[in-house]
């Protein structure tokens, strides 16, 4: 049994010897060269032959049709004008038929017929029904003379086609057409006593390809239509072509075909074919002959060729080759074993051995480089997925190449799952146009490009870096992303908190502008005063002069007192004391006190009070309530010029033990613009600049009275509008007290 190797071995010899049998077959291809070459040229010349003698048939054919026809028109032109034709006998007419017919040879009929096609009168009887219409309205169309041919019909199959003639006659008004009929195997008899090769066929087809008449006679084939080979033969526009085709009998001849005006349309065929045995017969014998001398030329040359090229070739080239193929398997320790033989082989064997030490050698170089590049990509790949910023490589549309963890975890998902995808279909899509435009940006620029991008609730810092190949052409895009959401809050709240230390300090420096000119105005008039007082010797006017020094006093006092209570407020000393109250205990000093006031400006004060309301017990701090009140009372009368100030006071109860006190003071006053309605609780802020006031304060009272509103656990809020008046309601929940 062989084994695999020597199969190989015998496979190698053999495509040597394979080889060897082409290099001889290469010396004895010009001899087989110059054979075909003549075996072509006796080829055309039997093919030219071929072509002469079914062309000078066909023409034979046609000049005969042709020479029949001229003598049709000429007949018939004579007949027609007989005055026996115009008889309006019908008998008269068929005699007068007769008797030409009669006189002239060769016509198998004479007929009148109707444009129809229908017969008026006949020489002899008709036995294929009507003529053929389209010939006599060809007639009558052209005024002339035309010519066509009729198949045999399915009632006398074996019949051969009729040529018809006709020219139109007229019989006072009815139009009638003299037809000739002549049999079509009596034009073309010569063609069976013609020296043709034996198979030769004469067909005669109309312009569609139906066969109208052939020689020799083949039942059933008339009307048939030509092998499709055949038919686009009669598609050209030469008045003669020829060409190779295969007969409806299955013999492949050499055809020459011509074209007549015999048919209806005025286009029919005449095709001559010649059987190609009959074409090359000569030729092939003596191709025959050359061939088998050129083969025992080779067999002996062969022979000769492989007993002294396996001694000095195959064998030396089938060890070249095991040894190659064993170096191809992986085997580099093969060698030939033939480096010390002569000659161009063993110049290969020895380039053979050198190519295998070359090898060994470059395999081991091979494996420490691939180790080398493993551990360095391995480097790479580490450093790449442990940065916590996304890092993406990405051709210019967006596909992704490479991601790193970070990148991928930020989308729920791992490197693999979205290897292949597009960036642009993982981010929200009123992002990507604008993306797609930075990386249009970096391709066009080819430098980087920093951006910040918001989605999903966080902030990234992109950063955008073309790659380039060894052209220096931009072939990706690396793509760096890093969650700076923390940073931009901490900007945020720095930028807020120097805002608002902005704030603070510009309030503190409004502050004591503003105290100093409260404070200044008063002590002023407190300082006047007691000098008027000391000059003053009459009672009366020093009595007017102390009033308006306790006054003053007493401005500065309660200027003093808001400062001390909104510090102690904000330190937390001051604490809310919960204790039972009746309401009317804070309402009766409050409306006995700003009534005085608001009548000294002209002002009408009310209170008013839900039913009991004022006399019901309630938990909670009535001085810090009414200290409240004082400064919403306070701003009321202060800023209202005419009309009136009220205090009222509701009560919402949700079930017995919690209940929302409600109580508003309202006025009539100068209003608060809507942009000013917020700032007027801040301390030391007021709706009127400092310098341009034209209403005494230290912009303490409102946020004083806001800060013991959510001390007391409830809210503080205002609706005004400049030049309406203002509405301040105060929420408060008391829990109601048993009466003591």
């Amino acid at each position: 049994m062989s084994t695999p190797s020597a199969a190989r071995s015998w496979s190698r010899v053999r495509s040597l010897h394979c080889l060897l049998a082409g290099l001889v077959g290469l010396t004895i291809l010009p001899v087989f060269i110059l054979s075909l070459v003549n075996h072509l040229q006796d080829r055309a010349q039997e093919r030219e032959n071929a072509t002469s003698v079914a062309a000078r048939a066909a023409a034979l054919v046609a000049r005969s049709l042709g020479e029949e026809t001229t003598g049709a028109h000429t007949l018939l032109a004579v007949l027609a004008g007989e005055s026996a034709l115009r008889a309006p006998d019908k008998t008269q007419r068929q005699q007068a038929l007769e008797g030409f017919l009669r006189k002239t040879t060769g016509y198998a009929n004479l007929l009148l017929a109707h444009e129809d096609g229908s017969i008026a009168a006949s020489a002899l009887p008709v036995r294929r029904g009507p003529v053929d219409a389209s010939i006599v309205a060809e007639a009558f169309s052209s005024g002339g003379f035309a010519v066509g041919v009729l198949p045999p019909d399915s009632s006398h199959p074996d019949e051969p086609p009729l040529v018809q003639y006709a020219v139109p006659t007229h019989n006072g008004d009815e139009r009638l057409a003299l037809v000739a009929q002549r049999p079509l195997d009596e034009v073309t008899r010569f063609f069976t006593e013609a020296d043709l090769p034996a198979g030769t066929t004469l067909v005669l087809t109309d312009k569609d390809g139906h066969i109208l008449f052939r020689l020799p006679e083949r039942a059933g084939v008339l009307g048939q239509t030509l092998p499709p080979g055949q038919e686009a033969m009669l598609r050209g526009t030469d008045a003669e072509f020829h060409g190779w085709g295969t007969g409806m009998d299955g013999v492949e001849r050499y055809y020459v075909v011509k074209r007549l005006f015999l048919c209806r349309e005025g286009i029919c065929f005449v095709k001559v074919g010649i059987p190609r045995q009959a074409v090359y017969a000569q030729s092939g014998e003596k191709l025959a002959r050359h061939l088998t001398a050129l083969a025992v030329i080779v067999l002996l040359t062969l022979a000769l060729a492989r007993v002294w090229a396996r001694r000095h070739i195959l064998v030396p080239a089938a060890s070249v080759m095991e040894t190659v193929r064993a170096l191809q398997a992986g085997d580099l320790a093969a060698r030939t074993g033939l480096a010390d033989r002569r000659g161009e082989l063993g110049e290969l064997a020895d380039a053979v051995d050198h190519m295998a030490e070359a090898l060994m050698r470059h395999h081991a170089e091979r494996e420490a480089s691939r180790r080398a590049l493993f551990e360095s990509e391995e480097r790479l790949r580490a450093v790449f997925n442990a940065s916590s910023d996304g890092m993406l490589l990405l051709v210019p549309n967006g596909h992704v190449l490479a991601m790193n963890q970070s990148a991928a975890h930020r989308r729920g998902k791992s490197p693999e799952e979205l290897a292949g995808a597009n960036i642009l279909d993982l981010i929200p899509a009123h992002l990507r146009a604008a993306r797609l435009e930075h990386y249009t940006e970096v391709m066009h620029t080819g430098a980087p490009l920093r951006f910040e991008e918001e989605r999903d609730g966080r902030t990234y810092a992109i950063r955008l870096f073309p790659v380039r190949d060894q052209s220096g052409a931009i072939t990706q895009i690396a793509s760096f992303s890093r969650d700076i959401t923390e940073r931009k809050l901490a900007e945020r709240a720095l930028t807020s908190a120097k805002e608002a230390a902005e704030a603070a300090s510009q309030a503190k420096s409004a502050f004591l502008s503003n105290m100093s000119h409260e404070m200044r105005t008063p002590l002023n008039g407190l300082l006047g005063m007691l000098q008027l007082l000391q000059r003053e010797t009459d009672p009366a006017p020093r009595d007017e002069y102390l009033a308006w020094a306790i006054e003053s006093g007493q401005q500065i006092t309660r200027l003093i007192n808001d400062i001390l209570d909104y510090a102690a407020l904000g330190t937390g000393e001051e604490r809310i004391r919960i204790a039972p109250f009746r309401l009317s205990e804070v309402f009766t000093p409050l409306a006995a006190e700003y009534a005085a006031r608001a009548s000294a400006k002209g002002l009408e004060f009310a209170t008013k009070a839900a039913p009991g309301l004022l006399d019901e017990f309630l938990m909670g701090d009535a001085r810090h309530l009414s200290q409240l009140l004082r400064q919403l009372l306070d701003n009321a009368v202060k800023f209202t010029h005419s009309g009136e100030v009220l205090l009222t006071a509701s009560v919402f109860c949700k079930d017995a033990d919690t209940c929302t006190l409600r109580i508003q003071v309202s006025d009539t006053g100068i209003g608060i613009a809507p942009e000013a309605t917020d700032k007027v609780f801040t301390p030391f802020v007021q709706a009127e600049s400092p310098l341009t006031k034209s209403h005494p304060g230290a912009g303490l009272g409102l946020a004083l009275a806001r800060e013991l509103a959510e001390r007391m656990g409830g809210g503080l809020d205002l609706e005004s509008r400049p030049g309406g008046g203002s509405v301040f309601t105060l929420s408060l929940s008391f829990l109601p007290a048993n009466e003591a």
